[in-house]
């Protein structure tokens, strides 16, 4: 059975025990109503039997139905007297408040690392942090340097530069005004500086940045399939309406670009381009801007996709209106028919046989000598070219607009500035001005700065800027084409800067890390510049640096900084992520080669911070003054807080750091409070064991301390199954538990005492009243039963890790409640005798107080079932098998179990005897109703003879069945049917034999319970009635009392729900009911019952130690005659003095008023004890003969003798029903019979006592003479 343990608190419990209290009016008036239902139901039955024939009548006892009755073990968990339990102190009610409270704070951390919306941030600032940081400012700048910044920013906005989309348009006055506010510059000073940047400003030669990246699609001009690219790009002027001779003068400085020639027949080709503008082409780029303004890609040989990468930079004079020109042209370096005739093994093809005829003909037209084809041209205004570049494919275009190109070309277009070079200018010194790196820089801090300011909650900011900030920089950067390494590089010291003064969300740092690494990575392979200045490595090498630490003092206060909230817990891990990442990076290797690693930084810091916050907590915890007492309760509050901060550590921290870094966080930690704790405990517990010893302190007020801290380092050192076993086995706490022997030897002596008078307040306060209206005990019971409970759970709790201690703590606690409840049952059961419950005297009641005072002692027994269980037995046997092997666990089993079962024993005794008492008051009665019952006149039916016997029996145990438990109801009513069966067996039998039969008593329930009850019945009915008149019984007597007999065992059972049939049916009624059938039966009846048991007890005989016997028997319809043929015998006794005997065979039909008919024999084989017969015999007899009841062949195996009579070696028994030609078909078989050899046993004795004392009846006196005499003869010699 599973018992469940709930604790409440005692004003609850209280509660229910008055609303339970005011309930009993209404439960009583239930009751009452129940009664009386069964009271209509006794009145019903009684009316049936009366008007019953004399047929057997069904009489059931009216018990009321068992309601479910709730265990003592769950109703001692929800209840609790106050008066009771303050009588002592509340001290059991001290320890369990103790292991709820550590049971509660085990679950705190579920709740504590739910996520919370409403958490603010606590933001540790580093050691490090010089004054300025101290004043949450990122930078300090000069009043110089601000004023420097600020007219940057005005510059760059009034120098804005690439097309602004719609949803990015922002207005220069709504710019002025974003800066004024970022910079603290009132309108007054705006004004005037403005105007100095406007004066001041250098010459700004606005530029286009191109990087030809490839080409696809190109269309092939050579013969061989191919072409051979190259671009000339450049930008051109406004369109707009140009004559002829300005063509001219143009055109007479451009010269060839591949073959660097200057052409030599400028007229002719002038007069081809003239004649070309009057078929509306398109103007080449040679025609329209100067050579030196034109940039020129690499040819790439035989490719129609050709790839470049190749980066130009070109002046622009005007923003609105300049375009963006880029041509491609087939290379071509045959510039004569004959040269191009050379190349024909290249032609492949008809299509190539074409181009290669065209190179023919277009060689021979171009005599001028420039041969490159025309492949395609692009025009893109800069006016539509973004601020922010465009990267895009653009689709070619043909000379006319009739003709096409094939192909797309895919470009990479920004826009920026230059300063114009001034000689003087570049001579001075420049002091007072910033690189535009650094003024990048700056400018992004203090925007980072000013946004910071303007956040109403700064947790966990993403670095997102504002629209108005984010255009700014941008601008900054087109404008001083800075590079994404130095954006990079700008952006992470600013933002770690802003770090170390408010929260920020770490994965936007890990972000800005990833791209330094990321620029930095693509510089290197693309220039061979170096990526930083001297000036900036240093910088960027210090703010890594800077940031390692910061982040190291917030890993050392991280359970400050990252509370085990799931946000909180997302933001450490990103912490380590870049601490994880920069520890990687290629150029924190490169900047800071003399730092130390940051893992061992990690490391280091993590025990750092555990050290400081293990004595932040002890001097917290510290108390006022230095008791032993108080001294250890703020050890233990110091170890509840460690165990918190552990269970943390291993599900949510140490996770982190050993997924990411590899590191144990968990061991770190523990290991740190282990030694640091360890040394707190082992100096306090010293003194506290020594003032135990000596008994100089008051051990109540002490254990209960000393128990919390035990709860405390039990949890502690729960946690080192998480460690590696060297670890484990290195603890200074390994062995905590014993210092607490001490403690807990006192606390088990100190429990029992208190146990023993909180029993003795829970009787002496105890009412004689139902508690709640479905359980049948009163308020001591429970009390009791709460009492061992908190003893089990201190001890459950307790866990004792020490194999052989937890022997002997186990043993003392079994011993000490085995031996309260005992005190308890032994004090309840004085408590009746004091009260006259065993007086003589006086008429016999059964009261409420007598059924709770059972029903109390039954429900603390109970309570002793569930200690296998509270104690943890198994778990014990287990572990000292596995230390001391089996044989000791089974020996701890044995003791603990027969101490157990020896209170069990005493508890139920005590029951027994209190329920004997109740059949020995009701005894006398009982054998009046029986006397009536069985001398009745002959013309009084059995109903009304038996009626009054079963309402006595129906009002007693009606009134039993309601006030006890079920188990008690049913030792009651095992008491009364023991009762009854006794009175019953008086009547048929006689004292006389009665008491002559005594010894088959002891058997008569099968159980100890009987034998109890058997002890307490006394000779209380001679007392009061004397001696029964000797009376003649007559067959109508022994009918009438085996009727009754049936008729109560049907009572008794009452369908179920009073005793079992298993119950019933003891070895008292049998013997019973056998001698009353015997006795109610016709001499030829009992002689047929006889044989017929006897048939079939040697269908079920197994035993052959007397030998067998093989016969044949079969029946011959045809001649109605019975063959029975004796074949041998073996493995007979030696009944001889040689060892031998003279066997045969006696062949005689059963019984004798069924077969008149003389029996036969065998011949005698001398000598042997496996005789061999073969001899048939023949039986002249009907075949209905052979079918009645108990019709048998007796074989009866005897030894000749010829001096003496003939001894008995054994007999055998065939049941003629069985036998071929009777009821069976088939062919006759053999039949190997088992001898017995007849014993008086006590059935048989009562048979033949019955016979025997039937005077003048021939066949009853023959048939117990023979009996005898085979019994005589059997006797072995």
């Amino acid at each position: 059975m599973n018992y469940t343990t709930i604790t409440i608190d005692f004003n609850t419990a209280y509660a229910l025990r008055k609303a339970a209290r005011r309930s009993v009016c209404n439960v009583r008036g239930r009751l009452y109503k129940t009664r009386n239902q069964i009271r209509s139901r006794i009145n019903h039955h009684k009316k049936m039997l009366r008007s019953g024939a004399r047929k057997r009548s069904t009489m059931i006892l009216s018990i009321v139905d068992p309601r479910p009755e709730k265990d003592i073990t769950v109703l001692s968990s929800n209840y609790s007297n106050d008066r009771i339990n303050a009588a002592d102190g509340n001290f059991f009610e001290t320890y369990s408040a103790l292991q709820d409270k550590q049971e509660n704070r085990n679950r705190l951390d579920s709740h504590d690392t739910q996520e919370d919306d409403h958490y603010e941030d606590v933001h540790v600032l580093s050691h490090d942090h010089d004054e300025a940081d101290g004043n949450n400012k990122l930078l300090r700048w000069t009043k110089k340097e601000n004023e420097i910044l600020y007219k940057v920013s005005l510059s760059t906005i009034e120098n804005r530069l690439g097309m602004t989309i719609e949803d990015e348009v922002v207005a220069s006055n709504t710019l002025f005004d974003y800066v004024k506010d970022v910079f603290s510059v009132a309108d007054e000073d705006h004004d005037m500086l403005l105007l100095e940047s406007s004066s001041e400003q250098d010459i700004l030669i606005p530029i286009l940045n191109v990087t030809v990246i490839a080409a696809s699609g190109l269309g092939a001009k050579d013969p061989n399939g191919f072409s051979d690219p190259y671009c000339l790009l450049g930008i051109m002027p406004p369109k707009e309406q140009e004559d002829e001779g300005a063509i001219d003068s143009l055109n007479d400085s451009i010269e060839t670009e591949v073959d660097g020639k200057k052409n030599k027949k400028k007229k002719k080709w002038y007069k081809m381009k003239k004649k070309n503008k009057k078929k509306k082409k398109k103007l080449k780029l040679r025609d329209k801007v100067p050579e030196q303004a034109i940039k020129q890609t690499r040819v790439i040989n035989q490719n129609l996709n050709p790839k470049w990468g190749e980066s130009f930079t070109i002046d622009l004079q005007d923003l609105q209106d300049d375009i963006f020109h880029l041509e491609i042209w087939d290379h071509d370096e045959d510039t004569t028919v004959f040269g191009a005739m050379r190349n024909i093994n290249e032609v492949s093809g008809v299509k190539g046989m074409q181009r290669y005829f065209k190179q023919i003909v277009h060689n021979a037209k171009n005599t001028d000598g420039n041969v490159d084809d025309f492949l395609g041209s692009i025009d893109i205004p800069i006016k539509d070219i973004p601020s922010h570049g465009k990267t895009d494919w653009f689709k070619l275009e043909g000379k006319s607009e009739k003709s096409k190109a094939k192909g797309k070309i895919k470009l990479q277009l920004h826009l920026g500035y230059r300063k114009e070079e001034d000689e003087e200018e570049t001579e001075q010194v420049e002091e007072d001005r910033m690189n535009p790196v650094e003024c990048y820089r700056c400018i992004l801090t203090q925007l980072v700065e000013h946004e910071l300011k303007q956040m109403e909650n700064s947790s966990r900011w993403d670095g997102t800027l504002n629209h108005e900030a984010v255009y700014l920089l941008h601008q900054i950067a087109i404008q001083n084409q800075l590079s994404q390494l130095n954006l990079a590089y700008c952006r992470w010291l600013a933002y770690s800067k802003a770090h170390t003064l408010y929260a920020m969300d770490y994965r936007f740092l890990h972000s800005l890390l990833k791209m330094v690494e990321e620029q930095w990575k693509i510089t290197q392979q693309t220039s061979s510049k170096e990526c930083f200045t001297t000036k900036e490595e240093v910088t960027l090498a210090e703010s890594f640096d800077a940031f390692v630490k910061y982040c190291i003092g917030l890993l050392r206060k991280q359970r400050d900084v990252f509370p085990p909230q799931k946000k909180n817990v997302v933001r450490l891990e990103w912490l380590l992520k870049c601490l994880q990442h920069l520890q990687a990076l290629d150029i924190y290797e490169k900047l800071c080669p003399s730092q130390t690693d940051i893992h061992s930084q990690i490391i280091n810091g993590i025990h750092e911070g555990t050290t400081e916050w293990f004595y932040r907590i002890r001097a917290f915890t510290e108390p006022g003054t230095s008791t032993d007492g108080e001294m250890v309760s703020a050890i233990a509050a110091m170890t509840n807080t460690l165990n918190l901060d552990l269970v943390r550590s291993y599900k949510y921290t140490g996770k982190l750091y050993q997924a990411m870094l590899q590191i144990d966080y968990f061991s770190i930690a523990y290991k740190n409070f282990d030694k640091l704790l360890g040394e707190e405990v082992i100096e306090l517990m010293t003194g506290v064991n020594k003032s135990l010893k000596s008994q100089t302190i008051d051990t109540t007020e002490i254990s209960t301390s000393l128990f919390e801290l035990y709860l405390a380092l039990k949890d502690l050192l729960g946690f080192k199954q998480y460690l590696n076993k060297s670890d484990a086995e290195a603890l200074v706490l390994a062995d905590y538990h014993k210092y607490f022997k001490k403690a807990v030897q006192n606390w088990l002596a100190l429990a029992y005492n208190k146990a023993i008078k909180r029993i003795e307040k829970a009787v002496e306060l105890d009412k004689v009243e139902q508690v709640d209206a479905m359980v049948k005990h009163s308020t001591s019971a429970v009390d009791v039963a709460c009492c061992f409970g908190q003893i089990g759970e201190f001890y459950s709790k307790l866990d004792w890790p020490d194999i052989e201690g937890s022997y002997v703590f186990v043993m003392k606690i079994t011993d000490d409640i085995c031996r309260a409840a005992l005190f308890y049952a032994n004090i309840i059961h004085k408590d009746l005798i004091s009260k006259g419950y065993y007086d003589d005297e006086g008429q016999f009641d059964v009261t409420d107080q007598l059924c709770i005072a059972i029903n109390n002692i039954e429900q603390v027994r109970r309570s002793l079932a569930v200690l296998p269980k509270s104690l943890n037995w198994d778990k014990l046997f287990t572990l000292v098998a596995m230390k001391q092997g089996e044989q000791s666990s089974e020996q701890c089993k044995a003791s603990l179990k027969e101490m157990l079962a020896s209170a069990d024993d005493d508890m139920v005794n005590i029951i027994l005897k209190v329920a004997g008492r109740v059949g020995d008051k009701m005894r006398p009665d009982v054998k009046k109703f029986i006397f009536q019952l069985a001398y009745a006149p002959v013309k009084q039916s059995l109903d009304d003879a038996i009626t009054p016997l079963m309402q006595y029996l129906d009002k007693n145990l009606i009134t039993l069945s309601e006030g006890l438990l079920q188990i008690n109801f049913q030792r009651i009513l095992e008491t009364m049917w023991q009762v009854v069966l006794d009175e019953m067996r008086e009547q048929v039998i006689g004292e006389h034999e009665q008491h002559n039969q005594n010894h088959h008593n002891g058997h008569s329930l099968g159980t100890h319970t009987i034998q109890v009850l058997k002890s307490t019945i006394t000779d209380y009915t001679k007392k009061k009635i004397g001696a029964l008149p000797t009376m003649k019984k007559g067959l109508e007597f022994f009918v009438r009392l085996h009727s009754a007999l049936e008729i109560l065992l049907e009572f008794f059972n009452a369908d179920g729900k009073g005793l079992s049939m298993e119950d019933l049916m003891i070895e008292d009624y049998k013997t019973l009911l056998s001698c009353l059938v015997t006795n109610k039966s016709t001499t030829e009846e009992i002689i047929t019952s006889y044989y017929s048991r006897r048939a079939q007890e040697q269908m079920s005989r197994s035993d052959n130690s007397y030998g067998e016997l093989d016969v044949v028997c079969y029946y011959n319809p045809m001649d109605s005659k019975l063959i029975v043929e004796v074949n041998k015998a073996k493995n007979l006794k030696a009944l001889d003095c040689n060892g031998v005997s003279d066997p045969f065979v006696m062949i005689e039909l059963c019984p004798r008023h069924m077969f008149n008919l003389d029996p036969q024999r065998t011949k005698v084989i001398k000598k042997t004890l496996n005789p061999v017969f073969n001899q048939s015999f023949e039986f002249n007899i009907r075949e209905e003969q052979c079918k009645q009841r108990g019709a048998s062949v007796v074989f009866s195996v005897m030894d000749h003798d010829m001096m003496f009579s003939n001894d008995l070696e054994g007999e055998a028994i065939i049941s003629l029903e069985t036998i071929p030609g009777i009821n069976l078909h088939g062919a006759s078989q053999q039949h190997s019979l088992k001898l017995v050899k007849p014993v008086l046993t006590a059935e048989d004795q009562t048979m033949f006592t019955i016979l025997g004392n039937r005077h003048g009846d021939k066949k009853a006196s023959d048939f117990v003479k023979k009996r005898y005499h085979a019994i005589d003869q059997a006797k072995e010699v």
